[in-house]
């Protein structure tokens, strides 16, 4: 038996099926009312000049050797980015 879409009143808006109603059917294409028309598309036209994430090696932090630059990377990889990448050996 097929269930009709539960639909949320959000304010003043159009009425909206829920997220977990629209997830229960496949979709080809965007529901026209959650299409834009009035903004420009985003454009990525080169990613390879994107920064990199950066790379906290852990192992690092417990060598003498290289403690002081890896506890830097970290320092500035919480303090800029907020998050790191940690490598699977």
């Amino acid at each position: 038996m097929e269930t009709e879409a539960q639909f949320t009143s959000i304010g003043s808006s159009l009425q909206v099926p829920s997220v977990q109603e629209l997830a229960k059917r496949p979709m080809i294409t965007i529901p026209p009312q959650y299409v834009r028309d009035d903004q420009d598309p985003l454009i990525i036209s080169d990613t390879s000049s994107s920064p990199d994430i950066p790379v906290i090696d852990l192992q690092g932090l417990l060598s003498s050797d290289s403690m002081n630059s890896e506890l830097e990377k970290l320092h500035s990889a919480c303090k800029e980015w907020g998050f790191f990448q940690v490598p699977v050996f």
